[in-house]
């Protein structure tokens, strides 16, 4: 793989570094999270200064930077060596994407980068990998875990920490991260996000009548057990916690002082099946609140492996949440998923951040209905960011996910539908994912797609989405090395795929299909509906057709820079419209 050096003299500094704050182009169209709180700086040529190692652009998954966001990064080899920036608005939130090394045992090394500002350091910022570097079996495995082998493959490279500054980075100020230490490991560095960090909520602030301020004197989860249907507010500071907290009783609310401001942290460690129980927050009640919170967890993989079987680790939200329920301003990383949320009605989340888990970042499940996800960022997760499955025999009704941004997804998709009715994916934007971005399949059990309504993606905008075959590990998805559509609509298992439409859809530089329809298994394909879609690139066709049976209607499709051609041959079974 070529890679090359870029030294940039910093002589005029802080005006002459012409790097700023990237824009995103969906932002004018309100496609994704667009009035996000923070600004991006990317670790690219020509947008930041470095005299460091440029990564080139890559799909080969044995590259650490075909993880990276444009698949571009720069990696700190020496002590000394650095990344710098321009800062376009006073912040003092800071959020670094990094990767290092891992060690032999999967448990991760450390590190240290100086932040510098206009030349004076301001603080270190610590790094570990504990919480990245899976691994799934050359010879195919539908999950993998934190255990390195000679036989086995890496994902999740990356992972992110964040730092509340002292003090602010001023406007126009100049800010550099510098490798600290004397060692030969690479510190690849992807992007900082910076925002001025809002206020703490003050408990006097509140307004709900029935209010009470959590002192210390107990455990925090048997606090809030002590005080259901109350509005629980826990101040500034981090809370290590040792058990799930528990929310059963109606009209409970937990007010954080600001996800900048209070930390959870669910200290259980994921190596045995009695830990399950001893993270995340759980609720089953009407009208539950949680705002204001960052919460964490020691969990380093997606399950634990005991006696050769598979467990589960726990998810950061699960319970049903009861109906009329309301999470907001959350953040949450480190989970086997950010939340899994069965049999929710009504349920509204907002303004939330679902970053760096082991599995979906959302997903509303059995009989889950009329609920939205809005306004929320998923980045870095190991399944679905955002899905909606009817497992079981509850089918799931009316889930809308609208205004969120996906980024670098490393397994299965950023979007999926898996049975129900009336789902809406709506203004989003998909960057990066590694496999699938859009995607419909009959493959899980659990109830089918309905035979009224439609399923609706619709406003929405797909960058590098897919993967082209190949050997596992370097390149097709995690399972078999199999390729992906960016939009990808399959029916092989369990039922018929039908009432799915796509309308008004941007899909740019796609890695190999921009669409792929496959059937299997006697399955059939009815009443998929192709509309108003832009393909700008894709590595092999514009739309690809594996043994499909059924029909569709295409419409005002429009094809740029297909390599192989707009549309594979039409299976004799499958009929367009």
């Amino acid at each position: 793989m070529k890679q090359f050096l870029i030294i940039l003299a910093l002589t005029a500094l802080p005006s002459g570094l012409a790097a700023q704050s990237v824009s995103f182009p969906d932002d004018a169209m309100q496609r994704g999270y667009f009035d996000r709180p923070y600004k991006r700086y990317e670790a690219e040529p020509q947008k930041c200064a470095s005299n460091g190692l440029f990564l080139s652009p890559t799909y080969a998954q044995t590259e650490i930077q075909s993880e990276a966001s444009n698949n571009v990064a720069v990696q700190l080899r020496q002590k000394g060596e650095y990344v710098e920036w321009k800062n376009d608005e006073a912040a003092d939130g800071l959020t670094l994407r990094f990767s290092i090394p891992d060690n032999a045992e999967g448990g991760g090394r450390r590190g240290t980068l100086a932040l510098l500002v206009n030349g004076k350091q301001l603080r270190n910022i610590e790094l570990d990998s504990r919480w990245a570097w899976q691994y799934a079996l050359m010879s195919g495995q539908t999950y993998p875990d934190n255990l390195p082998a000679p036989n086995k493959f890496a994902r999740m490279r990356f992972d992110e920490t964040r730092v509340k500054l002292a003090e602010k980075i001023p406007r126009g100020a100049s800010f550099r991260l510098v490798k600290a230490d004397d060692n030969d490991l690479a510190y690849t560095i992807d992007f900082v996000e910076l925002e001025p960090v809002p206020e703490p909520i003050r408990f006097e602030a509140l307004s709900e009548i029935n209010k009470i301020i959590y002192n210390g004197s107990e455990a925090l989860e048997k606090f809030i057990a002590a005080n259901g249907g109350k509005t629980i507010y826990i101040p500034a500071g981090r809370y290590e916690l040792a058990d799930r907290i528990l929310i059963n009783t109606p009209n409970t609310s937990l007010i954080g002082a600001g996800m900048w401001h209070t930390e959870l942290y669910f200290s259980a460690p994921s190596d045995n099946e009695k830990t399950y129980a001893r993270r995340g927050i759980e609720s089953h009640a009407d009208n539950t609140i949680l705002q204001g919170l960052y919460i964490t967890t020691a969990n380093d993989r997606r399950y634990f492996v005991q006696n050769g079987r598979n467990g589960q680790v726990g998810k950061g939200l699960m319970g049903s949440f009861g109906k009329a329920s309301k999470l907001r301003e959350l953040w949450i990383e480190h989970f086997e998923c950010g939340g899994w949320i069965d049999g929710a009605d009504s349920l509204s989340v907002e303004h939330c951040r679902f970053r760096n888990h082991y599995a979906d970042g959302i997903n509303l499940s059995f009989g889950s209905r009329n609920s939205t996800v809005s306004r929320c960022s998923f980045r870095n997760n190991g399944d679905d960011d955002m899905a909606s499955w009817s497992r079981g025999q509850k089918m799931c009704e009316n889930i809308t996910y609208r205004y969120c941004t996906a980024e670098n997804n490393w397994r299965a998709s950023s979007v999926g539908f898996f049975g129900g009715r009336d789902h809406k994916a709506l203004d989003l934007v998909v960057i990066d994912p590694m496999e699938a971005a859009l995607r419909v399949t009959t493959d899980f059990p659990g109830r089918e797609f309905s035979s009224e309504g439609e399923i609706l993606f619709s406003r929405i905008s797909v960058y590098k989405g897919g993967c082209q075959p190949g050997p596992l590990g370097f390149y097709g998805d995690i399972i078999d090395g199999s390729s992906a559509g960016a939009i990808h609509i399959t029916s092989y298992l369990r039922y018929d795929l039908r009432n799915i439409r796509f309308f008004d859809v941007d899909l740019y530089d796609s890695k190999y299909d921009a669409i792929f329809i496959g059937c299997d298994n006697e399955k059939m394909i009815e009443n998929l509906r192709l509309e108003n879609i832009r393909i700008h690139g894709a590595g092999r066709y514009g739309t690809y057709f594996r043994k499909a049976v059924g029909n569709a209607i295409f419409r005002d499709i429009i094809y740029e820079r297909t390599k192989m051609g707009d549309m594979g041959a039409v299976p004799r079974w499958f009929t367009i419209n």
